[in-house]
């Protein structure tokens, strides 16, 4: 091949690394885009309309260790802030925690999994998505809610039920 081919063909190549490198860095252009909508969706708490910054309620509440120190079975939740999934469900959550049968036959605890002193509560239970919630029993026998029934119109009802349920309380 002449030296001329060579030269003709070197900066096809080229642009083909170019092209590849142009699409590359838009889909990740794209993620990163769709990421960071996820993460900043909120929900309208009301008055403040504004998305639900849920630590600012929930970290000065009962820690896991806490509520089990009272003896009762317990109910927790982890969250995170970030998590858009976790501020949607964090109303319903206060809700299910307000609970007349709720409140009579559980702790109720929350684990803020940005905490690094949490980091340890979240492998200990296996969570690996937001937002999980588990119910311990009297026995100390964890059992994680199906988030699928987080975000029903009955959530708070079915989630109520399905945890006093698993300690052998009928509604």
């Amino acid at each position: 091949m002449s030296e001329e081919q060579n030269m003709v063909k070197e900066p096809k190549n080229n642009q083909r690394w170019l092209v590849i490198l142009t699409i590359v860095s838009l889909l990740f252009s794209i993620s990163a885009l769709v990421l960071s909508s996820l993460t900043y969706v909120g929900v309208d708490s009301g008055s403040h309309g504004g998305k639900v910054v849920i630590s600012k309620k929930y970290d000065k509440g009962k820690t896991l260790q806490k509520a089990l120190n009272t003896g009762k079975p317990v109910l927790v939740f982890f969250y995170t802030d970030w998590c858009g999934f976790c501020q949607k469900f964090a109303p319903t959550y206060d809700k299910i925690s307000k609970n007349s049968k709720i409140k009579k036959n559980f702790a109720v605890a929350y684990v803020n999994c940005e905490k690094d002193e949490n980091r340890a509560l979240m492998s200990e239970y296996g969570v690996q998505g937001f937002p999980s919630v588990f119910v311990i029993d009297g026995q100390g026998k964890r059992t994680q809610l199906d988030n699928n029934t987080f975000f029903n119109e009955d959530s708070k009802d079915v989630v109520a039920e399905k945890a006093l349920e698993l300690i052998g309380i009928d509604d």
